[in-house]
């Protein structure tokens, strides 16, 4: 320890706030334990603003403890988290309140709370000049199994409930938006596409699952010009494709709702057309529905297509749908959800000329007990010949369900001696 103490001042303190740096958004928290280490330390600690920008809203947190914090942060940008479901909505508002008066400063907001979006439009101030990130998730009131019974469960407001007021929001520096579990009217979809379109500096939009009380076609596309990854999780209608027209665009993901049976074909035209990174979830047994999508990313270099429900192989159409619409530049493809492994090894061939990595998962190279002895010749022989290539990387990853937890059913477990996987990553299902 003792030669710590020769080291230049800015030298500690630069090590010091990386420290302090590694552990967000508990920031402050290590401030206070590395503080205790050496009266040096401390007076560093303490001197050093950018230890200090970052503020966790707890629930057994008091206003009040902000003012030391704020103070040792100057007027470096500050980070806010609020990401304990157990903090109460008054004390929350609060907490928030204390910080209000530094809102010029604000950097980041994160709220993972049952009622964040009441958090949004009633204590997130309209007007934030350095807000570079604003994430809202919506999660669930964790309790234990003894007062699951016995809770009474308040009555939280949706969404679709609360005026978020996003044409009335100016955030000139905002580069990332992830929002989840909105409803919204027309009118609130035309509000938010507003929002988006005042927010031409963008570099990445998430929305996850968003409900709209009416399928919206927008008038007109929004033109985000910088954003380049592009997350549309759980939608619930195609029309949500139309919104944003992404020229810059590298990465996108689209995942279809577990409960839309119907999906209606949309010109998507140009919107994600320079894409090059594609993740497609839940399409694998809707072809036409695969086939208007491919149709708008002709600059895909790395795709992959998931589906979260391995119980029907039979309706797996991924593997046909990439063989009748060639993709020119694709050069990794990673499938889960194949119909056959003589299907994965057809497009490994129709693709051999620019394909340099080809995954598929474990599930999909197994075959249920009843099957004949011809089928699993003619898996072993398919598994053989894609394992033996060397113009491309082959490789085999666990199955995963929707909650992205390894995918396990009464079926499996019986054929579970035919699965084929890499190494030791993949045993027999138990």
């Amino acid at each position: 320890m003792s030669y710590m103490q020769y080291l230049p001042p800015e030298l500690l303190s630069y090590i010091l706030e990386l420290a302090c740096a590694s552990e967000p958004p508990a920031q402050s928290r290590a401030a206070a334990v590395l503080g205790r280490v050496s009266k040096l330390w401390r007076e560093i600690i303490f001197s050093t603003p950018a230890i200090w920008t970052t503020f966790q809203i707890p629930h057994n947190h008091f206003s009040k403890g902000f003012d030391e914090p704020l103070s040792r942060s100057g007027s470096m940008p500050i980070d806010i988290y609020i990401a304990d479901e157990e903090t109460q909505l008054r004390s929350a508002r609060e907490q928030l309140k204390a910080l209000i008066g530094h809102s010029s400063r604000w950097r980041n907001v994160e709220i993972s709370h049952p009622v964040g979006f009441d958090l949004l439009g009633k204590s997130i101030p309209l007007t934030l000049p350095q807000l570079r990130s604003l994430k809202v998730d919506i999660t669930a009131q964790k309790l234990s199994p003894a007062l699951f019974y016995f809770y009474s469960f308040p009555e939280y407001s949706t969404a679709s409930d609360i005026d978020l007021q996003w044409c009335s929001r100016k955030y000139p520096s905002l580069r990332y938006l992830d929002l989840s579990d909105v409803e919204l009217r027309p009118q609130q979809t035309e509000d938010f596409l507003s929002f988006l379109e005042a927010h031409d500096g963008l570099e990445r939009l998430a929305l996850k699952n968003i409900w709209e009380c009416h399928p919206y076609a927008p008038s007109q596309t929004v033109v985000l010009p910088k954003l380049r990854d592009l997350e549309l999780r759980g939608i619930t209608s195609s029309e949500i494709l139309l919104w944003v027209s992404t020229p810059s665009l590298h990465k996108l993901t689209i995942e279809k709702h577990s409960q839309l049976k119907r999906w209606t074909p949309v010109d998507i035209k140009s919107n994600y057309a320079s894409a090059t990174d594609v993740t497609l979830i839940r399409f694998s047994t809707s072809p036409d529905t695969l086939r208007n999508l491919l149709n708008a990313i002709p600059l895909a270099t790395h795709l992959n297509i998931t589906s979260t429900d391995l119980r029907a192989p039979d309706s797996f159409t991924a593997e046909s749908v990439l063989l009748e619409h060639k993709i020119p530049n694709l050069t990794s493809l990673h499938i889960q959800g194949v119909s056959s492994p003589r299907q994965a090894q057809a497009v490994a061939k129709a693709y051999c000329a620019t394909l340099k990595d080809l995954r598929v998962h474990c599930l999909d190279l197994g075959l249920p007990r009843e099957s004949s002895s011809k089928e699993y010749e003619e898996m072993e022989d398919a598994s053989t010949w894609l394992k033996s290539q060397t113009a491309f990387k082959f490789g085999i990853d666990h199955s995963e369900n929707a909650h992205g937890v390894r995918y396990r059913r009464y079926e499996d477990q019986i054929s579970g001696a035919k699965m084929v996987c890499q190494g030791s990553r993949c045993g027999t299902l138990p």
